[in-house]
């Protein structure tokens, strides 16, 4: 087995003791120690303990999602026997529980919810809207194929196979902990599927008896027909309404953009923050790439936010005599994503990732060799983002004789072309650089929040 790295380290104690302890009960002092390493090493990993229980969500929530569930797929399943197909989800669903970290995990967001805002809403939207969404679809289907009554409440369907399992976790993990996990897989797994045919078999059609009537019932008069179709026009128009929009930042949006990035940073990384006004001022700078600019909204409604700008690439080669010479006289501009933001309350819900991929699509039809980033390398690595220095580009001001695990880089290797270079130095747009006294002025533009000291943020 191989041996684990220190961030993977920090993430697996952690989520034994969220696990033990709660979230609040547990100190950066307190990992670092189970780690055995100094605290301050944790920050090189993660920039705080927040972070760190983000990327523990997301964890859960990408294992969960490998593979596609079989309530997500197309209905060709449900021409086979519905007790089969529900089988195949309940299987995949249970074999992945069973894992001790993925059970550690459920305990964490189970127990956690009822106090911790940004858990409670990771499993109101993640945990539970998303299987609703998904089983409301399926019986939408099942409905269309005549395989439940026409008049099944398809959002009461939903719910009650769903909430019923919830409870049974509930129960587990909170009411009866600590409770032999195996035992309670297999009972989980006895107790879910009796409850499924209960609910199943009170709505499902005799479809050899039904065919016939089904048929009848659809040989409807022509004004019935256009009546029933402008309904389902009408429907399709509501739906399309309310679908999430990705679109161009606009001037109208910039307050509510400014605000939302102000909300997503605030005390995370340091007591208050300063990213909304880097967006700010961004707008008006050379640097700022405009057409890269996005939002994603609901109902008017902006749920994120993304920025491009370009930054200074200065390439270096060493001559015959070991001297470095600076290849690059003029300045070479270079790609950087960020500020990414998303609203407080939609976080891990894919919406940062739905942009990411967006943009990301349109960088490469813009001919751009390549994007920096720097974030997190387990979230930005899904996207395809490598280590810079795998490259031999490194960050202004960090050591190049090292690697920085949170400056990455995305190659789009049709536009990427080799240069004979030794090294490369990225410096951030000079608007990233933010004077204490103006944000202070400029944050009296907005409504007023407490900035506080807090475990686990970066010392500046």
């Amino acid at each position: 087995m191989a041996k684990k790295n220190t961030k993977e380290r920090i993430f697996e104690v952690s989520i034994d003791l969220f696990s033990q302890n709660g979230y609040d009960g547990v100190s950066i002092r307190q990992i670092a120690k189970e780690v055995g390493i100094k605290e301050s090493s944790i920050y090189n990993h993660y920039q705080s303990k927040e972070l760190i229980l983000e990327s523990i969500l997301s964890y859960y929530i990408n294992e969960m999602l490998k593979e596609e569930a079989p309530i997500m797929q197309s209905g060709d399943k449900l021409e086979r026997d519905f007790d089969q197909f529900y089988k195949e989800g309940s299987n995949r669903f249970i074999s992945k529980l069973s894992e001790e970290k993925m059970m550690k995990i459920t305990r964490i967001f189970l127990v956690e919810s009822y106090h911790n805002e940004k858990i409670k809403n990771f499993v109101k939207k993640a945990i539970i809207e998303y299987a609703i969404d998904g089983w409301k679809e399926i019986f939408e289907l099942m409905k269309e194929k005549n395989f439940i009554k026409r008049d099944a409440d398809i959002k009461q369907l939903a719910e009650s196979f769903y909430y019923y399992g919830l409870f049974l976790l509930y129960e587990h993990f909170i009411i009866n902990y600590p409770e032999d996990d195996e035992k309670f897989l297999k009972d989980f797994e006895r107790r879910t599927t009796n409850h499924m045919k209960i609910i199943f078999n009170s709505v499902k059609t005799d479809r050899e008896n039904n065919d016939s009537h089904y048929l009848k019932e659809n040989e409807s008069s022509e004004s019935t027909k256009l009546e029933e179709e402008t309904l389902d026009k009408n429907i399709k128009s509501e739906e399309e309404m309310s679908d999430k929009t990705i679109r161009l930042e606009e001037e109208r949006d910039y307050s509510k953009v400014e605000n939302l990035v102000r909300d997503a940073f605030w005390n995370v990384y340091r007591p208050g923050a300063y990213e909304h006004y880097i967006v700010h001022n961004l707008r008006n700078d050379s640097s700022f790439i405009k057409d890269l600019a996005y939002v994603i909204e609901e109902n008017d409604d902006i749920l994120g936010h993304i920025n491009y700008s370009n930054g200074q690439l200065n390439l270096y080669k060493e001559n015959r005599y070991g001297v470095e010479i600076k290849l690059n006289e003029g300045s070479q501009k270079a790609t950087v994503l960020g500020p990414l933001a998303i609203k407080n309350d939609c976080q891990n819900q894919g919406y940062g990732s739905k942009l990411i991929k967006f943009t990301l699509r349109l960088v490469q039809e813009k001919n751009i060799p390549f994007v920096f980033v720097i974030g997190d390398e387990d979230y930005y690595r899904r996207f395809g983002f490598e280590s810079a220095s795998k490259y031999k580009f490194f960050l202004e001001g960090t050591d190049t004789n090292d690697e920085n695990s949170f400056f990455m880089i995305k190659v789009f290797e049709k536009n990427f072309k080799n240069i004979d270079y030794d090294k490369g130095i990225f410096y951030n747009p000079k608007v990233f650089d933010v004077d204490e006294n103006q944000i202070e002025e400029f944050d009296k533009n907005f409504e007023y929040k407490e900035k506080k000291v807090l475990e686990g943020q970066l010392e500046f």
